[in-house]
């Protein structure tokens, strides 16, 4: 009887602390949402939910003719964000990809480039490492990765809009 006593305390503390680890391990984060979440398309200056808002950006949506060396794109956000989450990184950690340039004829990778804050950390600039293609039509994203530096709150919504670069 004891035996069977002993038993069934062990097994209560196993289902106890796998029961824990469950519960603590289904929380939420911000990764795990930008990997399964969807991009709102928002235009700049055109968000209307609560949180930091990116004002206006250049070039500005659907600009042709933009020259493809020496291209900056630059978005103006209405506070100062967190420049630790306006990033660029490689798609082994796509949880931070917070600023991102596409050519949309290549859908599998996004164009590389850095992406600077200036001194009031209102104003993000991505410059690509590489001319981009010309006669191309481009997609930049800020996810909602990008965050107020005050208190990390995250941007409103994701912002997303296209140039088209000038032909060869």
């Amino acid at each position: 009887m004891k035996r069977f006593k002993a038993q069934q305390i062990y097994f209560a503390w196993i289902v106890l602390i796998l029961g824990v680890l469950l519960i603590a391990g289904c929380g939420s984060s911000d990764e795990a949402a930008l990997l399964t979440g969807t991009i709102d398309h928002v235009r700049p200056g055109a968000c209307h939910e609560a949180g930091p808002k990116v004002m206006s950006s250049d070039p500005i949506n659907n600009a042709e003719n933009v020259p493809k060396i020496g291209t900056l794109i630059t978005v103006t956000f209405d506070e100062a964000m967190d420049p630790t989450t306006i990033v660029v990184t490689d798609a082994g950690h796509p949880e931070s990809l917070a600023f991102t340039l596409r050519d949309n004829n290549d859908t599998t990778e996004n164009t590389e480039g850095t992406v600077a804050m200036d001194a009031t950390n209102k104003i993000a600039t991505f410059t690509p490492t590489i001319a981009l293609h010309g006669d191309s039509w481009y997609t930049v994203t800020i996810t909602k990765y990008a965050k107020r530096l005050s208190d990390n709150t995250p941007l409103g919504c994701s912002y997303q809009w296209e140039f088209k670069t000038a032909a060869p």
